[in-house]
């Protein structure tokens, strides 16, 4: 268990917890995202928490894998990868923040912010010179949060999921560079 503050907690994700994941997910994910799908984000959930793609992204020794805890409850999910290329700044060595899903129940009570700030310290520990992820276009108010925290926009690319509405396929990159001499 990694104490994150006197709230949060992160234990790891394995793949016998696939079910669990799943099923905080499918209340986690829709209430967000749901709209962005023509089937309503089921084929997104079956394909990305499906027990073949968890032991996949578990076989990765770079991706760090976590449930998230606030006060003692699970409300979501946090997974980086450490030394994942960021394609924009190629030359530089890169975390990557992958997910961050959070229930609605603790949105506004600072979960995000820590999560960042610990991703953000991982990644200067490790000596990246950056920490990146990707966000809808149509997700302003996940941009504006990232924004905050010093991201910035780098270029926008286009999902080709076949079931996503399209207005919902661009995606931008963002990243904040680091200074991992700390």
């Amino acid at each position: 268990m990694i104490q994150v503050n006197s709230h949060i907690t992160l234990t790891s994700i394995e793949l016998v917890d696939q079910e669990r994941l799943y099923n905080l997910m499918k209340r986690v994910y829709p209430s967000a995202y749901a709209h962005f799908w023509k089937d309503e984000g089921l084929w997104y959930l079956d394909q990305i928490y499906g027990k073949k793609n968890l032991a996949q992204e578990l076989s990765d020794d770079n991706s760090l894998y976590y449930f998230v805890h606030y006060n003692d409850k699970i409300v979501g999910i946090l997974k980086l990868i450490n030394d994942c290329e960021y394609a924009p700044l190629a030359s530089h060595k890169a975390f990557k923040v992958h997910r961050i899903y959070l229930d609605a129940s603790v949105q506004g009570k600072g979960v995000g912010y820590a999560l960042m700030g610990y991703a953000e310290q991982i990644a200067i520990a490790q000596k990246h010179t950056l920490i990146w992820l990707d966000a809808m276009d149509k997700h302003t108010q996940a941009q504006q949060f990232y924004k905050k925290l010093g991201f910035q926009k780098t270029e926008q690319q286009k999902l080709d999921f076949t079931l996503l509405h399209d207005e919902y396929r661009p995606m931008w990159y963002m990243h904040k560079m680091l200074d991992s001499t700390e």
